[in-house]
């Protein structure tokens, strides 16, 4: 792993009067399908919102197609939608000539100034062709810890030659400089802009969810895949039992039901665990249910920097997790020191958990540092604010 920063370069500006030369340009995003919203979409429509705000800037999001959630989200904040309809996995040569309908569409219709790609399928396609549009500048904008990229030649060339790399997570960027043997300057680490809500607990979400009021509630955000690894939490949990008699512990693994729900279940019913793990699936209302959260753990065993931890962060819950950069970057090296275990240790990860259990006034403690880190680190002005200054530097 290489070695982690936890500081913001001094020279980024903290307002908005150092771009005040931005006023009103052009600037078009390519966020995927309209119909699909999730963390990286959620992440460009916070940027663009705060482009129009901010800087009276002139905002298209590029589509592939339908008119679902991130279509609203991106009108709501005052941005344009357009439709072109691309194969972005590009695998095959009649996917590949679309990039010259694609590039022709914005050079003649948005005359874009600067192009802003999310996550690495769409900076793939549209780096390829950004020159074409007449466009000042175009990013790769790492949004995961490297799934997807494979070292070929049009990534090697994008990384040689793109005006500006950025990721969201040191995992990200680490994967970038390791993958594509690039110096440490090239890739800039841009925090994710969270919310911050307004702090309270709900017992609606329990009553719901069938779990008891007075129940120790601890949560994990994450759909249900092997890379999240449920199975240690699920051990570690069970010690935590172990360490508490007494004590009404319940689980909930929140998420998308996938390939290893079935173990999931499996190794719950060998831990005697059927009676307090809950698998709600998708919940609509993140936000409400973990203000009826104790403590969030997330076992994953690689990651970006996880919403699943920040937005609980922000709401002052207690965080506890895997020994990993994204999960570092997210709680900050003070924290994480006390509050991360190595990867598969489920009896350290059980023995943390029954700490906080034991010690409710450290987890609160915890949690409310956890939301000053979000102030500090996380939040949606700073994220804006950053992405500018990746852009206004290589300008």
């Amino acid at each position: 792993m290489m070695a982690a920063c936890d500081t913001r370069p001094a020279e980024i500006p903290t307002d908005w009067q150092a771009f005040r030369d931005f006023r009103g340009r052009r600037f078009v995003f390519f966020a995927g399908h309209f119909d699909f919203f999730s963390g990286a979409e959620r992440q460009a429509v916070y940027l663009a919102g705060e482009l129009v705000k901010q800087l009276d800037a002139d905002v298209t999001f590029v589509g592939w197609g339908g008119n679902g959630r991130l279509a609203v989200e991106v009108q709501s904040v005052g941005a344009k939608t357009a439709i072109f309809p691309l194969n972005v996995r590009l695998t095959c040569w009649s996917d590949r000539l679309q990039l010259l309908g694609l590039a022709r569409m914005l050079r003649q219709q948005l005359r874009p100034e600067f192009l802003l790609p999310y996550v690495w399928m769409h900076c793939k396609a549209v780096g390829a062709i950004w020159r074409l549009t007449g466009a000042k500048f175009c990013w790769w904008n790492q949004r995961d810890e490297g799934r997807g990229i494979d070292g070929t030649w049009l990534e090697r060339r994008l990384m040689r030659t793109l005006p500006a790399i950025v990721s969201n997570s040191w995992e990200g960027r680490d994967f970038l400089m390791s993958k594509f043997h690039l110096p440490p300057n090239r890739v800039d680490v841009i925090n994710n802009g969270i919310q911050l809500p307004h702090m309270g607990r709900d017992i609606e979400p329990r009553k719901h969810h069938g779990v008891a009021l007075d129940a120790y509630l601890i949560a994990m955000i994450g759909n249900l895949t092997p890379y999240k690894d449920h199975l240690t939490l699920l051990k570690a949990f069970a010690e935590a039992r172990r360490l508490c008699p007494g004590q009404n512990l319940q689980l909930m693994l929140v998420g998308s039901h996938y390939e290893t729900t079935a173990s999931i279940k499996a190794l719950a019913w060998d831990l005697g665990l059927q009676g307090c793990l809950h698998l709600p699936g998708q919940v609509a209302d993140i936000t409400g249910l973990l203000r009826a959260t104790d403590l969030v753990v997330h076992s994953s065993l690689t990651e970006g920097c996880p919403n699943g931890v920040l937005e609980p962060m922000a709401l002052g819950l207690p965080v506890l997790g895997t020994d990993i950069s994204g999960l570092r970057q997210a709680l900050g090296e003070s924290m994480a020191a006390r509050s991360l275990s190595p990867a598969n240790d489920w009896q350290r990860l059980g023995w943390l958990i029954s700490e906080y259990v034991a010690h409710r006034q450290v987890g609160i403690r915890d949690g409310l540092a956890n939301r000053e880190r979000i102030e500090q680190h996380f939040s949606i002005s700073r994220m804006a604010l950053h992405s500018m200054f990746a852009i206004s530097r290589i300008l």
